[in-house]
């Protein structure tokens, strides 16, 4: 068998550079090793580089003394054994090496280690940052590294100076708008804080352009609700003028008839007579005002009619205008309404009153309370609307009655 002592030169070379190759393949596979932090990775690879720095060694130790007595015992023992053992040794070591370095490489895409968290945490579109309660930052991906930049003018180094410069809102960062949230966390008994930053681009317009519709949608409900009193009016003055024509054909048709007919016919006289005082009537009827003592008994008969008692305290100011008026005699008979069929009232109280430059009409029942807030609809949400064109205001006030209040500015 031929001695390893016995190869050229050239070969020998040959051996020493895959040792050498040897070495450095343990050395990377421990570096791995011990970023991953996997300790039986280690201690293979030390276990490998240790016959593979000792092979590399004793054949620099043979080109260096070759067999004189300087050359250590280990160099001699081993250039003294046959080329076949140190092949074998070669294969064995080559092997167990490139399946630690494959372990080592492939160890990251089947197992979760810090290098894989933070490849991973780097590809996300949102940015993380954690930091200790002094500031200083424990980990943040790239996104996060980007925003802090382009915020601050300065590479995230602080966690709450980053914190103080978003102050947990809304920015916007290159055209891109991003919510910074942040809360505190605890991890092996140490409070950390941890800051999230949420590309919300899509969802902010979206939200934006719903408040327009929203802004739009109000915009068109007043101007609806304008149309609809606007038809309310329209509609009672036409019925107005229509009751006004009739009562102008049938006064011209009476008077026709009256000079048409026999005045010596006392019973076409009568009919005549009675026809008179029917459209009379209906004229007064139909008189577009209404004085404030008859409003005020209208009111009164309804009151009595549904079994509330009313009282009145003040009067109106004759400052008022025609249309003030009539609003306040329209929260009155709503007021009475409302009492009955709401509160189960018995009594109502109408005082007018006037503090500093508005006058007070607070209508007062002593029925009971409402649940919940309460809202205006129906009716009164027509009178509030009204109220509001003629700059006066509709509220309500709860303590130990249920008071309705309107109010006029002077």
């Amino acid at each position: 068998m031929i001695l390893f002592d016995m190869l050229s030169p050239l070969l020998r070379a040959f051996f020493a550079l895959l040792a050498l190759l040897l070495c450095l393949t343990n050395i990377g596979s421990g570096v791995l090793a011990a970023i991953k932090r996997h300790v039986s990775f280690m201690a293979f690879a030390l276990v490998l580089f240790a016959p593979a720095y000792v092979l590399w060694q004793v054949i620099f130790d043979f080109s260096l003394f070759g067999k004189s007595e300087k050359a250590t015992e280990i160099t001699s023992a081993l250039c003294a054994i046959g080329v076949a053992y140190w092949i074998a040794a070669f294969v064995l070591l080559t092997i167990a090496s490139a399946l630690l370095l494959w372990r080592n490489i492939r160890y990251d895409k089947t197992f979760i280690t810090p290098s894989t968290i933070k490849l991973y945490l780097d590809k996300m579109p949102c940015g993380i940052c954690c930091w200790r309660d002094n500031g200083r930052v424990l980990f943040s991906n790239i996104c996060m590294n980007e925003l802090c930049l382009a915020i601050t003018d300065a590479p995230l180094l602080n966690g709450n100076h980053f914190q103080n410069a978003v102050n947990d809102g809304i920015m916007t960062v290159d055209e891109k708008v991003w919510r910074f949230a942040s809360r505190e966390i605890e991890m092996d008994g140490e409070p950390l804080y941890e800051m999230i930053a949420s590309d919300i681009t899509t969802e902010y317009a979206k939200t934006a352009a719903l408040e327009k519709d929203k802004a739009e949608l109000s915009r068109l409900k007043g101007e609806l609700w304008n149309y609809y009193l606007s038809i309310d009016e329209s509609v009672q003055r036409q019925e107005i003028l229509q009751a006004k024509m009739n009562i102008h054909d049938e006064m011209n048709r009476l008077m026709l008839s009256t000079v048409a007919a026999d005045k010596n016919d006392t019973k076409a006289l009568d009919d005549i007579f009675s026809l008179w005082e029917q459209n009379a009537l209906l004229l007064c009827m139909e008189a577009d005002k209404k004085t404030n003592q008859q409003q005020t008994e209208a009111i009164d008969s309804l009151a009595k009619a549904l079994g509330v008692r009313l009282i009145w305290r003040g009067e109106l100011p004759s400052t008022l205008s025609d249309k003030q008026k009539e609003l306040f005699f329209f929260v009155a008979q709503e007021a009475v309404v409302n009492a009955v069929k709401h509160a189960q009232a018995k009594e109502l109280e109408i005082s007018i009153e006037q503090q500093g430059g508005n006058m007070l009409c607070r209508f007062t029942n002593d029925g009971k309370m409402p649940d919940g807030e309460v809202s205006f609809e129906g009716g009164l949400a027509n009178i509030a609307l009204l109220a509001k064109k003629q700059g006066a205001e509709i509220f309500t006030e709860i303590g130990e009655s249920f008071t309705l209040i309107l109010q006029f500015d002077y």
